[in-house]
Formats: structure tokens, C-alpha cells, sequence
């Protein structure tokens, strides 16, 4: 008896090390990998993403250009705000996209606040509604804009800085067009 049970065994090991070899990862190429997790987030860098940056449950962010996320952050838990770099040769090279609810509209801070300047403002039709764009001559000789407008109750701010020296009034036309070209409403 003692030597009949040992074939079996032996069978039994060789049959399990055959399904064993069945398991292993294969790479596509046919090589066997024992780890093939950093080529899987090698492949994901490479994936387009989508660029969306949600500031209300009405209202989106979605770039038509390429953008560097720098900071996100909440606004009192009831809106959002997100600084981001543009990629390339822009007029405005950073932009920072906020909101926040009509309770804490008094409580928001700009990124630029001077209280004894008065901007030149603009204001332009967005939809059924008005907006305005603000701009502040700074003493580094950039110009500040700013955007904003209400929807659903919050209050939408766009803000960037920039060097051109075009007029107030160009400058403010060609900030809105780029607030209205990535920014939609529901």
C-alpha cells in the first residue's frame, strides 16, 4: 500500500504544477511577467484625460485647451474654487474658477481686492442674464480681470492677470470670450 500511494501523489504534483503554469500572467508580447502593474500605470499616463472642473451642480468647467490643475479647494462646503496654469502661449497664463452659494457672497475673497481703485467694468449678456468683467491696473504694471456672473443662486468668478497693455475694454471682451468658450451652464 505504501507504494501505491505515492504514484498518486506524484500525479497529483505534476497535474497541480500544470495548472499552476496555466495561471501566470502572460504579457501580450508572450513573455511571462511577475509584475506587470507598472506597465499598467505607464499605459494610464498616457490616456487622454477629461477635463472638467465642477463648480456647482449647474455649472462646468470644461477646457478647450490644455491646463494644469494647482489647487482645489472648498468654499465654505457649498461651492468650489480651482487655480489652474494654461499650457502654451496664452494671453492669460493662470485662471482661477470659483463659486460659491448666496449666503456667503459677502465672505468672498478675491484674488485681488483693492478698496481704493475703482476698475473699469464691463458688462456682457450670458444667456437670459448679465455679466460683468472688472479690470484693475496693478502697480507691477499687469492688469487684473475678473468675471462674474449668477446662476441658480451662485455666484460664478473667474479671475487671471495679464501683460497686455490693450484697453480695458478689449481686454475684458477677450476675457469673457474665454470664460464662455470652457464654461457651461445647465
Amino acid at each position: 500500500m505504501k507504494w501505491a500511494t505515492n504514484p498518486l501523489w506524484i500525479l497529483f504534483l505534476i497535474f497541480a504544477n500544470v495548472g499552476f503554469q496555466f495561471c501566470k500572467t502572460i504579457n501580450p508580447n508572450g513573455t511571462n511577467e511577475k509584475n506587470p502593474i507598472p506597465k499598467q500605470i505607464e499605459s494610464k499616463q498616457n490616456i487622454p484625460l477629461t477635463k472638467e472642473l465642477r463648480l456647482t451642480y449647474h455649472a462646468v468647467w470644461v477646457a478647450k485647451e490644455n491646463f494644469e490643475l494647482t489647487e482645489s479647494i472648498s468654499l465654505f462646503g457649498t461651492g468650489n474654487q480651482y487655480t489652474i496654469q494654461m499650457t502654451g502661449d496664452k494671453e492669460f497664463v493662470w485662471l482661477r474658477l470659483s463659486s460659491t452659494d448666496r449666503e456667503n457672497q459677502s465672505q468672498f475673497r478675491y484674488f485681488f481686492k483693492d478698496e481704493s481703485q475703482n476698475p473699469d467694468v464691463s458688462y456682457f449678456v450670458w444667456g437670459q442674464k448679465k455679466c460683468s468683467v472688472q479690470v484693475y491696473r496693478m502697480a507691477e504694471g499687469e492688469v487684473y480681470l475678473r468675471w462674474e456672473g449668477i446662476h441658480n443662486g451662485f455666484l460664478l468668478v473667474f479671475e487671471s492677470s495679464t501683460k497686455k497693455t490693450e484697453s480695458s475694454k478689449e481686454l475684458a471682451k477677450s476675457f469673457h470670450d474665454l470664460v464662455l468658450r470652457s464654461l457651461e451652464v445647465y
